[in-house]
């Protein structure tokens, strides 16, 4: 390999990195009633559920934790919203905008100044919305959505069952 500078440098084996692409859950083509979904139109609610998106939930880690911090809560959380629908009698759930989050700024999924690696800041674009309230972040902190999930009111206005 012949650097920048000139100097030679052998070299057994050649990798080479063109960097990492971020994609939506593997670039799956979801659809509504026949019509394409576009995640980065939706805002996510505490980066678990999508606005419009019903009977879907992802489970995305936290960062500069353990990944599976997180996917414990989030199913945790997703059992208690199949209880809360079967004691419902409901068949499907998504989560909306409630009136007092119409005017909130919308953001890019993860806050840029904390946490910007070349491939998240490639693929923001295809991310869903934050919005400023807590509901409707991924926090990243672990601690305190240890003790949040498990109190989430079900029955919020949020939350639409049918």
């Amino acid at each position: 390999i012949t650097l920048k500078s000139g100097q030679h440098l052998d070299a057994d084996i050649v990798v080479t990195a063109t960097g990492f692409h971020l994609n939506v859950l593997g670039d799956i083509a979801f659809t509504i009633n026949g019509e394409p979904l576009h995640f980065h139109d939706t805002v996510t609610y505490r980066g678990m559920m999508f606005t419009s998106i019903p009977n879907m939930a992802w489970v995305f880690g936290y960062f500069r934790a353990s990944w599976t911090l997180r996917a414990d809560l989030v199913g945790d959380f997703v059992c208690r919203l199949l209880r809360q629908m079967d004691a419902k009698g409901a068949r499907r759930v998504e989560v909306q905008l409630r009136q007092e989050d119409h005017n909130m700024p919308l953001l890019p999924w993860i806050d840029e100044e904390s946490f910007n690696p070349g491939y998240l800041m490639r693929g923001i674009h295809l991310l869903p919305k934050r919005g400023d309230k807590r509901e409707w972040q991924h926090t990243q902190d672990y601690w305190a959505e240890k003790d949040e999930f498990p109190l989430i009111d079900l029955d919020g206005e949020e939350f639409v069952y049918g």
